[in-house]
């Protein structure tokens, strides 16, 4: 038999498992497989979301948004999230509440719109105490400014925060050790209130669709919601697509450029730096505007542990050589505005069909409300991550110390500890070398852990599934795959089942990509992709709302879509019903 100690070395629980809620007993990967992917590193957990981003959650939820009572939600731990074998779970029990207490929402619908249709998706069952008059009352007054307001000073008020802290980064190189660890903690507030508007966003984000979406389907047209969403503008999480489209425009322009980045990207930087060419001169300071600008994004960019464009510029380049081989019609800023004409006149057309007046001036209002609240959902978000990327910088800087001076092997080892170890190891860090050397071990232990979708009950982790165990059918011609629309349109093209975004040399123009979730590293390959399918995600999520910014038909949810459909495997997708046809 074999020894589930030797499998999993970690045992039935990882040192930053959270204690499992009986008030609110139903988690899942729903938005948080998107959100953090892979498990998160125990500084990651500790420090970033702990500390800092789970407090924000709860301030949104009980002073700025208003869905939940203080009492509801512990103040030091709040259950709105969990952390089961590293794996970052929201709580869908305590989530549900929105459903219940938002108005003209029910349970079930909201639970559609953020889990989209899962075949373990629980029936709901009323509890006493979900349903509270009075603050659905305040919610009512909340949706209403939402579908008419023009300005929300909070949401701009994050994107400040995190630029500011970008702008005032110190020469990192002149801190101390305990000076870095007091830099990357000095964030904390900034994640707090960054984060606090956040579930706010995200949650009124899905007012104007309800409202549009049920005032279209009472007139027999609620096939048109997809293109209401479309073609937004302003949304933070596409805008370095548009930088990196611009690059790789230069790229494929120059002469110069183009033998650099055929002769490899591993040392492009170093010789565009060396160039004499003008070209050179002109990427280089544009590519260095980028990375001021996003470099904190990266994929996994909820985890302090992962590279960054900034920490890793190589990653960026991956990204902008792909762009540069795409043809000129490709330009996402034409798609985009395309895709805002079409909007825009549907949106003028669909209100003249309105039985009445007070109705299409209704439809007019949330058609509005979507392209604000939208973009500032992603500007959040956003804040939240630039943020971040000041703490990952101060962390690295000591990371590299440490591995100059021969504590630990991989600056990103610095993430292999607990916040509660900072102080200690910047006074001793030799102490902690065969700590951490364990602790990595351990740590990539959690990635062969298939996480449950939905955890019903505490789950001891050597009674996780393994990923090298688990086996699904392959999908045959014929068979339709099922999942939830995330952009409207129809197209066919061959199916590439990637799981990194870097791995963009196998993706050609026109091809379907089949991923296991999206974050903005995934963005760059949706300008020259035919279609988006993704595992995970709802109507809401990051692919969704960047497929519809670059008019991409795509389909999200669709369960198991990397490990049935094979590779090369001719598809259609249906970004309206979110089913993928195996042709």
């Amino acid at each position: 038999m074999t020894d589930p100690q030797a499998v999993n070395p970690v045992g039935d629980r990882w040192i930053t498992d959270w204690e499992f809620s009986e008030r609110y007993p139903v988690y899942t990967r729903a938005n948080a497989g998107e959100v953090l992917p892979d498990p998160s590193s125990p500084l990651n957990v500790t420090l970033v979301w702990n500390k800092g981003l789970n407090i924000g959650w709860r301030e949104g939820y009980t002073r700025h948004l208003g869905t939940h009572l203080p009492e509801e939600i512990d103040e030091h731990m709040p259950e709105i999230i969990g952390n089961f074998g590293g794996y970052h779970y929201t709580n869908f029990s305590m989530t549900e509440l929105n459903g219940a207490r938002l108005p003209g929402l029910t349970v079930p619908v909201w639970n559609s719109l953020w889990v989209g249709d899962h075949p373990e998706l629980p029936e709901y069952t009323p509890k006493p105490g979900d349903e509270n008059a009075e603050l659905t009352a305040g919610l009512a007054e909340k949706t209403a400014w939402a579908l008419t307001t023009t300005d929300y000073p909070e949401a701009e008020e994050t994107k400040r925060r995190a630029d500011r802290a970008r702008d005032a980064r110190p020469d990192l190189s002149s801190l101390s050790d305990q000076q870095l660890v007091d830099h990357a903690r000095s964030f904390i507030d900034d994640l707090i209130f960054c984060y606090g508007y956040h579930p706010v966003t995200t949650t009124l984000s899905t007012m104007g669709p309800a409202v549009a979406g049920a005032l279209l389907e009472s007139i027999g047209e609620s096939d048109k919601l997809g293109t209401l969403l479309s073609g937004l503008g302003g949304v933070d999480s596409a805008a370095p697509s548009f930088a990196m489209w611009k690059l790789g425009r230069l790229v494929a322009g120059s002469e110069a450029l183009t033998a650099i980045f055929d002769d490899g990207l591993s040392t492009a930087l170093e010789a565009i730096e060396t160039s004499d060419e003008p070209d050179a001169r002109t990427f280089r300071a544009e590519f260095d505007d980028f990375l001021y600008k996003y470099g904190s994004r990266a994929p996994n960019e909820w985890d302090i542990r992962s590279d960054s464009w900034e920490s890793n510029p190589v990653l960026a380049l991956l990204a902008i050589n792909g762009m540069r081989l795409s043809p000129d019609d490709a330009d996402p800023e034409r798609i985009l505005e395309r895709n805002r004409e079409k909007r825009l006149a549907l949106t003028a057309e669909l209100a003249d069909k309105m039985p009445d007046e007070a109705t299409r001036q209704s439809f007019l209002d949330a058609a509005g409300s979507i392209t604000r609240f939208m973009p500032w959902r992603e500007r959040t978000k956003t804040a939240c991550v630039k943020v971040m990327g000041e703490m990952r910088a101060a962390l690295y800087e000591l990371g590299h110390r440490m591995v100059a001076a021969g504590v630990m092997e991989d600056h990103h080892d610095i993430t292999m500890l607990l916040d509660d170890e900072l102080d200690d190891f910047a006074a001793d860090p030799g102490s902690f070398s065969g700590t951490i050397s364990e602790r990595r071990a351990q740590y990539q232990s959690l990635f062969d852990l298939q996480p449950p979708f939905f955890l019903f009950e505490p789950l001891p982790l050597s009674k996780w599934p393994r990923r090298t165990e688990h086996q699904v059918p392959a999908a045959i011609p014929g068979d339709v795959l099922t999942g939830v629309g995330g952009a409207p349109g129809v197209v066919r093209g061959r199916a590439r089942i990637m799981h990194d975004p870097y791995d963009a040399g196998q993706l050609d123009e026109g091809d379907i990509l089949v991923a296991p979730q999206t974050d903005p590293a995934w963005t760059p390959l949706f300008v020259f992709a035919g279609g988006v399918v993704v595992n995970v995600g709802a109507t809401i999520t990051h692919s969704s709302i960047v497929c519809r910014e670059l008019g991409i038909p795509c389909a999200v949810s669709v369960q198991d879509a990397t490990a049935r459909i094979p590779d090369g495997a001719m598809v259609e997708v249906d970004g309206n019903t979110g089913s993928v046809t195996i042709l």
